[in-house]
């Protein structure tokens, strides 16, 4: 009996040590990672930061280093950072957020330079259409100011040569504050959407517009390539621009028979603040308002009584507008630091520092038309980035052919 009992005893004591053997094997896969943790690491991907974005990206580092790792990415994360899941989350959610905040933006004081240079209200006078980039035009007579013999003034290359250094050095590669904190035009545009009307070319030889050399006798009142048809204007929108309280300009007919050529353009943004549309729209209203249509093509002046550019329920009513969207590329960096006895583990997420952005300005795609900023709206509405009643109110501004005559698309 006493020699049965001690084989038996032998026999479970083994079983028992076989169990935990295979027990902390078990253990030790669950809590080791498949990313070596013990040295710096970095995960470069191109997209939006967001902890999705973050654990696509930790998840193809995973396979490539233990091609048979058997855990997901959020168990990783848990175990590189040495947290629960919804702490891992968490800490990369507001990386990303303290990330965008503090992102490195171009003042819109910093686009002109004129407030810094003793033209404190020069953005606001542009904005309504006024100023001398606006009332200007290239001229040879001799009784000018300033007078250089054989050389014109009031040249727009150079008058907003700042204009093109901005676009050649920022404007695709840094993000631009929007001006809401300087012109009034914008200010909290409900619809998330803006718009520049022009009637004026001011520049020859850049195959917009009529405007033709010589100046003094081609170039006076010329007019813009012309893309829609203005409806109405109603004054109330925008008194300060207008100068009056209230009232209306109707125009019934269109180009020769009503208003003359009339250029509009515009842009949107979608309800997500974390979006590139709206995080980038500063550089956006730049590039239309001032690159694009201003130094490019020359054209300036604005409808009279509404602002020249403005949130789009502050302008005037017209058929249609073309529209420019940002196209934007983000290459994003995080850097893993492993614990150490008096720090914990962690990820920091920046953009690259070399090659962090490039936006590209490109036509509206819609959902039906490209170029065109009530289908892009339509579109907004279709991703479930604007809602039905906001297209709605935009089309009070774009009311269609129906609601404003006839009129051609001149991209």
């Amino acid at each position: 009996k006493i020699e049965i009992t001690m084989l038996f005893t032998r026999a479970s004591f083994a079983i028992v040590l076989l169990a935990s053997s295979a027990s902390l094997t078990r253990s030790q896969a669950q809590t080791q990672t498949c990313i070596p943790s013990s040295d710096v690491f970095f995960l470069h991907w191109v997209d939006n930061c967001s902890y999705t974005e973050f654990l696509e990206r930790l998840h193809d580092e995973m396979l490539k280093e233990t091609p048979d790792c058997s855990h997901s990415a959020t168990v990783e994360l848990e175990l590189l950072l040495g947290v629960s899941a919804a702490e891992a989350e968490a800490l990369i959610t507001n990386e990303c957020q303290k990330k965008l905040d503090a992102q490195l933006t171009m003042s819109w004081k910093d686009v002109t330079q004129k407030a810094a240079n003793g033209e404190p209200i020069f953005d606001q006078i542009y904005f309504n259409g006024g100023g001398i980039w606006n009332e200007q035009y290239q001229t040879s007579v001799e009784n000018r100011v300033p007078y250089i013999p054989g050389e014109p003034s009031h040249v727009l290359a150079y008058d907003a040569s700042r204009v093109d250094d901005v676009y050649e050095s920022y404007a695709e590669e840094m993000k631009i504050e929007f001006p809401d904190g300087v012109v009034k035009n914008f200010d909290n545009c409900p619809l998330r959407a803006a718009m520049c009307c022009w009637v004026s070319d001011r520049q020859a030889n850049d195959n917009n517009g009529n405007c033709a050399t010589p100046y003094d006798t081609n170039c006076v009142n010329a007019d813009p390539g012309d893309n829609t048809d203005l409806c109405y204007v109603d004054m109330e929108r925008n008194p300060e621009a207008a100068g009056v309280d209230g009232g209306f300009a109707i125009y019934p007919g269109d180009n020769n028979n009503g208003e003359g050529a009339v250029h509009c353009h515009g842009m949107a943004w979608t309800n997500d603040p974390r979006s590139p549309e709206s995080r980038y729209k500063g550089n956006n209203i730049f590039f239309v308002s001032m690159y694009d249509h201003l130094y490019t093509r020359g054209y300036v002046r604005n409808v009279p009584g509404a602002p020249m550019c403005g949130c789009i329920d502050t302008m005037p009513v017209v058929s249609r507008s073309d529209c420019t969207q940002v196209d934007v590329t983000e290459l994003w960096v995080a850097t893993y630091t492993p614990a150490t006895e008096t720090t914990q583990a962690s990820f920091e997420l920046d953009l690259d520092p070399e090659n962090g952005i490039q936006i590209e300005f490109n036509a509206c795609q819609g959902v039906n038309n490209n170029n065109d900023l009530e289908d892009y709206y339509n579109r907004l509405v279709r991703d479930k980035e604007a809602s039905v009643r906001e297209l709605a109110d935009v089309r009070k501004t774009l009311v269609g052919r129906s609601g404003g005559g006839d009129s051609k698309n001149d991209e």
